[in-house]
This record gives C-alpha cells, structure tokens and sequence, in this order.
C-alpha cells in the first residue's frame, strides 16, 4: 500500500511568531510611510503659496498695486472683501470672478437674490462666492475644520507686518500709520490705501507677503483680550507678546471662548480670517484684541508642518520659517517706525524698518 505524505502544518508559537514580525515591521515602516506622506504634502502646500506669490506679481502687472488685504482696490473688492477677490483670475478662478463681477441672480445659492457685483459682504452665506471651497487656498496637511460648513475657507493670509494694532487703519482714521507689513486694510467708500512693490523698501527677498494659518476649529488656540479677558488689563491693548505668552503658559489653555475666525472665510478681508503677523513666532498662540471677529491683534503663522511654518515672499520665493526663528524682545509693544523690536521674525515682516536680514534665517 502506498503512504500518503501528511503536509506538516504551522504550529501556534510559529504563528504567532510571524504575526509579531510584520508588526514589528509595521511599526518601523508606518513612521516612514506617514513622514513621506508629510514631506509630499509640505511640497504641495509650497507649490501653491508659490502660485500666489506669483498671482501677486500678475496682480500688480495689470493694476499697478498689490491687493489690499480687506476692501475695494482698482474695483477689485467691496466691503470687507479680502485680498483673493481681485486675485481669482490669477489663480485660475477667471469664472468665479465674474460670477462675483456681474453679479444678479446668478451670484445667489437659491437664485431669489440679484446682487450688484462688489456689494456684498463675506459672511452672507446666501452668495456663492462665500460658500465656494477653493482647493488652491487650503494646505494638504491641514484636515477639514468642522466650523462654518457653508463657508470657504483658506490657509493662507495676507501679512500686516510686526504690529499688533492698527490693521485696518483707513477705517478708524489713522491713516495707515500703524501698518508695517505689505498688505493694508481698506476703507468702505473706495479710497485706495493698496501698496505697491516699490513701497517694500527693505527689499522683496527681505519682506514676507503672506504665510500660511490653521484652519481655527472649536476650541482652538485664540486668546480674547476684551475686557475683563484672561486678566489681562486693557492697557496692554497694543499687545505686550510676553505678557501674553506668560498668561497661556500660566492659564494651560489658549482659549476664553467657542469662537474661532482663523481663515474660515477666505472672502473676509479681516486679519483674524485672512491676516498674518511677525511677532512672536510661527505656531505660538493667536491674539485678538476683543471678542469682535475685525479686532486687531496678534495672528502668527501655524501649520501642521513639524518645526514651523512656510510664508511666501514678496519677491515670490517661499520658506520654511522655524518655530525658533529670533523673535526678540516680546516685552515691546508695536513699533510704528523705525527696526523690529521682534528680531529677525519682525524684521521680516516690516516693509521700511531699515532691518538687516541674514541669508540663513
């Protein structure tokens, strides 16, 4: 009688020694898997802040000016309107730009309202233009904010410099004198307030024009500086930046209440939803000056990106801003001429401080 070979099968313990190998493997892989996945979406992110520095430029080949951060330019904005308005056709948003430009019916979500181009205002979620997600205007590693679903949002701001008060000065009257940074606030009657690149004194490749923010979502990381706010005092409403870095780390938390601005409008032309600063640092904690969302304040840079922040130039170049770039002395309050008390990050962010700005930082 001829034998039948019996096929010997794994025992239990080989099994088992197999199953932890691949975890092993796993979890040495996983780290690597997910640091590549970051690294490619860091280069995603760099690509488009790199469009708009070049939509920037093709701006200002047609009119002249740079967009102003919030309000009308060249008939490009209405009121509270932030700088992208007049950018759509540079960024390949020709369509959505006269969508916004003609106005009527059209302009409407449910079609029962006719707008008159320009005048309308970014928190009517009735407009298509507030509702639209543009994918050009969000960072691969930022996840979707769950706050204000029916509003556009964005990750990237336009720069206010290294002040933490007088960003919209044409509308309390002070004429500007406030803002050191590349992009001006603007004025409901029209005036123009916009800069040009021969305003950038320091030089283009010394001045960032806009950086990247988180997307603010419940809970997030702004503390209130209204009245009776976390304890700090109202005369430090020109922001001393160690008082209130001291109060976070004293406190625990960055937050007094639920609501968050951080560019969750990307149409809103207010530098708590589109606006930067160069004060602090990137990802240290955003300030406003009270509980109104078009208070000034102290909005620096943050990502999901490990060890800082990427800003894009006014002379189109993007980069990497570490979350330990010199920031100073925080004990100054907003200078109004002259070089940064914030150090090399102010320095950069001032368009005439007559800083000097090394190659390396």
């Amino acid at each position: 009688m001829r034998k039948v070979a019996r096929r010997r099968a794994f025992t239990l313990i080989e099994l088992l020694v197999v199953i932890a190998i691949i975890a092993i493997l796993v979890a040495l892989l996983l780290p690597a898997v997910q640091q590549a996945r970051e690294a490619a979406r860091r280069t995603e992110c760099k690509n488009k802040l790199k469009q708009l520095g070049i939509a920037l430029h093709n701006y200002h080949d047609v009119y002249r000016c740079l967009p102003m951060a919030s309000g009308r330019d060249g008939g490009q904005g209405g009121r509270r309107q932030s700088g992208f308005i007049g950018m759509l056709p540079f960024i390949d948003q020709g369509p959505l730009f006269e969508l916004i430009k003609t106005g009527g019916v059209n302009a409407s979500v449910n079609g029962n309202r006719a707008y008159h181009g320009f005048s309308w205002v970014p928190w009517d979620t009735n407009h298509k233009a507030v509702r639209t997600n543009l994918p050009a205007l969000r960072c691969p590693s930022d996840s979707t904010s769950t706050e204000q679903r029916n509003r556009g949002k964005t990750n990237y701001m336009f720069s206010r410099g290294d002040t933490s008060w007088d960003h919209n000065p044409p509308w309390n009257g002070n004429g500007g004198r406030g803002i050191r940074g590349v992009f001006l606030g603007g004025h409901n009657n029209g005036n123009s307030y916009a800069r040009a690149l021969r305003d950038i004194i320091d030089g283009t490749s010394n001045t960032v024009a806009m950086g990247e923010r988180i997307v603010a979502k419940r809970n997030g990381n702004t503390v209130g500086l209204g009245a009776n706010a976390v304890g700090i005092p109202q005369s430090q409403y020109r922001v001393d930046a160690s008082v209130v870095l001291g109060t976070v780390n004293q406190l625990g938390v960055y937050t007094t209440n639920t609501r968050r601005w951080a560019g969750t409008r990307w149409t809103d032309g207010c530098p708590s939803f589109t606006g930067m600063t160069t004060i602090v640092g990137p990802n240290k904690p955003s300030v406003s000056q009270g509980n109104w969302d078009c208070h000034d304040g102290i909005f620096d840079p943050t990502s999901h990106h490990v060890g800082g922040a990427q800003v894009v130039l006014a002379d189109g170049a993007v980069r990497f801003i570490s979350d330990s770039i010199d920031t100073g002395n925080l004990a100054s309050h907003s200078p109004v001429r002259g070089p940064s008390p914030f150090g090399v990050w102010g320095a950069l962010g001032s368009i005439d401080g007559g800083d000097t700005v090394p190659s390396d930082f």
